[in-house]
């Protein structure tokens, strides 16, 4: 005890100490447990949310790899349409300029075998019309 009264402790210290130690299990039982229970809990929600974060992460990622990958393949499926449709409306547009070609020639020369056909039409009646304009011009020269 003589260590005690050294350190200037008396009575009042033991009393002090119970009271410490009855307020420190309370406080434990009361305050400190529950929340070192929240915080716990809190902190398994953030990792659980954490995990789940860079999982829903990870899915959109993928999902946009493979969004990309049929986007591609549908271009390319667009554009081999497209292309066999344009080569298709070119020999279509092909065969119809030739059709149009083949007809018009056709349409020129019947027009230039009936022009011929009136060419000689016209020289064989100006032929034959010759006589009567000599004879004509003649008389009307001659009655002057």
């Amino acid at each position: 005890m003589e260590i005690l009264k050294q350190l200037n402790l008396n009575e009042t210290f033991f009393f002090q100490f119970v009271i410490f130690c009855i307020a420190y299990l309370v406080l434990t039982r009361l305050v400190f447990a529950p929340y070192s229970a929240a915080l716990s809990k809190r902190e398994e929600k953030t990792k659980g949310g954490e995990d789940l974060a860079a999982e829903i992460h990870k899915k959109a990622s993928d999902l946009q790899t493979q969004y990309e990958a049929k986007a591609r393949s549908v271009s390319g499926n667009v554009k081999t349409i497209f292309d066999d449709y344009r080569t298709e409306a070119n020999r279509e547009f092909e065969t119809i300029v030739s059709k149009a070609r083949a007809e018009s020639q056709k349409l020129v020369e019947a027009a230039r075998a009936k022009v011929g056909v009136e060419i000689s039409s016209a020289q064989q009646q100006l032929k034959a019309e010759i006589p009567m304009v000599t004879q004509e011009m003649t008389r009307k020269l001659l009655a002057k």
